[in-house]
């Protein structure tokens, strides 16, 4: 909470020394050949798997596993790859907390990543779906933009001189109150996921359970954070106390816009990005914090934990002068590799 509200852009973390360690270019290509990894596993293997007839029943377990037979090698590098992907996210997220602090220019940092989240959503869905408009799943430069969009306002909010009582009890009550209600509602979608698999074979009764589900998570939540408020306002004064609700407002709407969107990693994909920002005074905690939400998440998340390999050995400085190769090559990736499965006959594949 108090890293949070310590402000971002001003603020300069100490320099590693020089040759020492290992710059943030050496990092990023770390994460943009894990990417890549990444994305040849889910666009193309992934096509080629339905294009061989995947299939799968627990009824007709004869048929799965003549499939497997045939095509043991082709699925599980596909799940190979996907795992190794897993460490391309946290890396991103971290350097983007990263350049937060260092950029010397926060809105044409925050444009630049607006402006290729748009240009990288045709490539995304072409990538995905095989055409250019869908929009039932959005790129991560999204996720990037709405999180870098949250460490603004969570700078904003440190800086805010508010004396009013009315306005410093509205950030508290939103604090109190929405962030519980953001992290009850994926809750609630986790519990009554387990409760139908366990309990229910269909859904009719299901359904009437989940919204007092949902209340009970809620309340308890809110009571919890209305715990955390009350002993940070004894140690910290009110005036730190209502800053860490707005902070904690604010990352709600984040996170509910990303769910809405539907962005890649959607709300956790940004909760990931305060947490590291919440944490960056230790880059390794930093790193950490945002590998185990990304595992709270999906279990399938825990291969991001080798990611605090490269970051413990981070120097803290820029490297190679790259930085448009980096943004140009999210989009221009996809692209090539949506071209890559028209040429195999498998561009019109929908792989989500």
């Amino acid at each position: 909470m108090e890293g949070i509200q310590a402000g971002g852009v001003a603020q300069q973390p100490p320099q590693g020394h020089k040759g020492k360690g290992i710059p943030g270019s050496t990092i990023k290509i770390i994460a943009v050949a894990a990417m890549l990894i990444d994305h040849i596993g889910a666009f193309v293997l992934t096509r080629m798997i339905i294009e061989r007839g995947y299939f799968y029943s627990a009824v007709d377990v004869n048929r799965l596993l003549a499939w497997f037979k045939d095509n043991w090698l082709l699925y599980f590098g596909m799940l190979l790859m996907r795992l190794i992907g897993r460490l391309g996210f946290p890396i991103f997220c971290f350097l983007l907390v990263e350049g937060f602090q260092k950029t010397r220019n926060i809105k044409k940092y925050v444009f630049r990543l607006g402006l290729f989240a748009l240009i990288s959503e045709i490539p995304f869905n072409l990538a995905n779906t095989g055409r250019m408009w869908a929009s039932g799943y959005q790129n991560v430069y999204f996720t990037l933009f709405i999180g870098i969009l949250a460490l603004c306002a969570f700078d904003a909010i440190a800086k805010l001189d508010i004396q009013g009582k009315g306005l410093q009890a509205l950030f508290t009550a939103g604090g109190i109150l929405a962030l519980p209600l953001c992290v009850a509602l994926r809750i609630r979608d986790r519990v009554t996921n387990i409760i139908r698999d366990l309990f229910f074979s269909g859904n009719v009764r299901l359904y009437e359970m989940r919204e007092p589900i949902l209340l009970i998570i809620w309340m308890v939540l809110a009571g919890v954070m209305l715990a955390v408020w009350i002993v940070y306002r004894r140690k910290r004064g009110q005036d730190r106390a209502w800053r860490m609700c707005g902070d904690m407002a604010v990352l709600a709407v984040a996170m509910v816009g990303a769910t809405l969107l539907r962005t890649d990693y959607g709300g956790m994909g940004v909760l990931t990005i305060a947490v590291m920002y919440a944490l960056r005074k230790s880059k390794v905690k930093s790193m950490l914090g945002g590998c185990i939400t990304l595992t709270i998440m999906s279990i399938d998340e825990a291969i991001a934990f080798f990611a605090l390999i490269p970051i413990s050995r981070y120097n803290g400085e820029r490297g190679l002068k790259m930085k448009y190769f980096f943004y140009v090559f999210y989009p221009a990736h996809l692209l090539i590799l949506w071209l890559i499965c028209l040429a195999m006959g498998l561009g019109g594949i929908a792989v989500i």
